[in-house]
């Protein structure tokens, strides 16, 4: 009984900070701020939507696969989100930032001095 309440919270949860993904993803003015939401928030929803997943299946094996898995899109998502943002870059799509501390580097690599 008490399980099913965090079972619907957890649904809720992740129902709630995947909306606040998909919303980032259309609302958000640039492509470096568009690859932040998917990255925190929807990494987020997936983790509770497996946590209910764990919760309902209420077995050794399922919360373990649950786990896994939460582990696994929990270490890839930021290492995705890095290798857009760094292929962004190289593409000559820019930061909007005023302070770019990256090209000094990127023209050492490139062999431009």
């Amino acid at each position: 009984m008490v399980t099913d309440y965090f079972e619907i919270a957890a649904l809720v949860l992740g129902a709630f900070f995947m909306l606040v993904a998909s919303l980032g993803v259309v609302r958000l003015e640039n492509f470096y701020t568009r690859i932040h939401a998917p990255t925190k928030a929807a990494t987020l929803g997936l983790a509770f939507l497996l946590v209910a997943l764990a919760i309902h299946l209420g077995a050794a094996t399922g919360a373990a696969k649950a786990l896994l898995a939460m582990l696994f899109v929990g270490m890839t998502a930021p290492v995705g989100a890095h290798i857009l943002a760094r292929a962004a870059y190289r593409s000559e799509i820019h930061p909007m930032a005023k302070i770019d501390e990256y090209s000094a580097f990127a023209k050492r690599q490139n062999g431009k001095r």
